[in-house]
């Protein structure tokens, strides 16, 4: 069985003052929070980035994410691309 690309959380974006966006890998929106086991797992995968690019512009227009506010506006890569299956399904499931 393989895993449904559309499903998977591919990132975590954190927002001041706003609950966490859980992202697939086109920056489509899959939920608006994410559990306290989501945000450790993606703490620990390594440093944040930003949204403050070309390639992010999609997602923050449509959350209406100023532009001054994107540099500040933290995102976290869930899936670096060597993932199992079964590695992707756990994911799916925090």
């Amino acid at each position: 069985m393989q895993n449904n690309r559309h499903a998977i959380p591919y990132y975590l974006v954190l927002r001041h003052g706003c609950l966490p966006y859980v992202l697939n890998a086109d920056r489509h929106v899959l939920r608006r929070e994410a559990s306290l086991l989501l945000q450790a797992f993606a703490r620990t995968r390594g440093a944040p980035g930003s949204i403050a690019d070309d390639a992010w512009n999609d997602f923050s227009c449509s959350e209406s994410i100023p532009l001054l506010e994107r540099a500040q506006v933290r995102v976290y890569a869930l899936v670096r691309g060597a993932e199992s299956e079964h590695q992707l399904r756990l994911l799916t499931a925090l």
